[in-house]
């Protein structure tokens, strides 16, 4: 990683999620050798200088962490304009930030995290169990060779000029792909469409297709061109994606998958989507079932 990047992490009170998330974060950062790298974390609604709650302080210890030094804060202008990303704890906080920050800017960490608060230990347990999980990805999306701190890497409103070079992409990766006809009817007239081309260094390398119908949303379309797979676009674009689907209301989201495709099915997971169900015989060339995956969002 070429650069330093602030992370931010938001919840209510600032005394759960936010904190433990922060530290795990940390912690997964110096195992990496990240030292260019913060973490940080704050409250929309926090009571300033309370501690961190009993039951996630001892969770927390239980992974070899300790929260004993940890005062909430309140998000402040200052700490808005200092990070670089701003890591949610739940769809309704990155929804309150809407306004005062480019989504560009928002993540809403694995779908959302359950909050814990006045549960038991074990829901404690669960709720740090669950922001694991999703960490790696964030890490991931941020020292990937296509990374969102780098200016030559973006992820634009896909417009009519991008539709050529998206038909090429998809007739490299899909059987049978979308034509060019067909994309630009979905751009120019159906408002429940909403698309998103990666660009790395000028060039189209992915693109990524949403329907969204008041509060569900269905990605239908995520290719990255052959010769830059692996470098984490696919995964920048998952996380944009979700972000804007969220930020427009979306409480699920889905996907389909060739059954095959163990790796498309291990990041879906690792992101927070669950298999719950399949289509027989769904896709043609080859023919295989699709898994069905559903993100619910918190």
């Amino acid at each position: 990683m070429n650069r330093s990047c602030r992370v931010l992490f938001l919840c209510t009170g600032n005394t759960c999620r936010s904190p433990v998330a922060a530290a795990l974060f940390r912690a997964l950062c110096a195992v990496r050798g990240l030292g260019a790298v913060e973490a940080a974390s704050a409250g929309l609604a926090a009571g300033a200088g309370d501690a961190a709650s009993a039951n996630m302080q001892r969770v927390a210890a239980e992974l070899g962490l300790s929260l004993a030094e940890h005062r909430a804060q309140n998000l402040t202008a200052a700490l808005l304009a200092q990070s670089d990303l701003l890591v949610c704890l739940s769809a309704s906080h990155a929804r309150a930030l809407a306004p005062c920050a480019a989504p560009e800017r928002l993540r809403i960490l694995g779908g959302g995290i359950a909050d814990p608060y006045g549960g038991s230990l074990e829901d404690y347990r669960a709720c740090a169990a669950q922001i694991q999980r999703a960490l790696p990805l964030l890490l991931a999306e941020l020292t990937a060779p296509f990374t969102c701190l780098e200016p030559d890497c973006s992820i634009l409103p896909t417009t009519e000029a991008h539709a050529p070079a998206i038909a090429e992409l998809e007739r490299r990766v899909f059987h049978p792909p979308m034509s060019e006809a067909r994309l630009l009817e979905k751009l120019r007239t159906v408002p429940t469409a909403h698309w998103r081309t990666a660009c790395w260094h000028g060039e189209t390398v992915g693109c990524i297709g949403v329907d969204q119908y008041d509060d569900e949303a269905f990605i239908d379309d995520v290719a990255v061109c052959p010769e830059h797979q692996r470098r984490g676009i696919g995964n920048a674009l998952l996380a944009h994606a979700e972000t804007e689907a969220i930020l427009r209301g979306a409480g699920k989201i889905h996907l389909e998958v060739r059954e095959s495709n163990r790796a498309a099915r291990a990041l879906y997971a690792a992101r927070g989507y669950r298999e719950v169900g399949r289509r027989r015989g769904f896709y043609a060339t080859p023919k295989e079932d699709a898994i069905l995956m559903t993100m619910e969002v918190r």
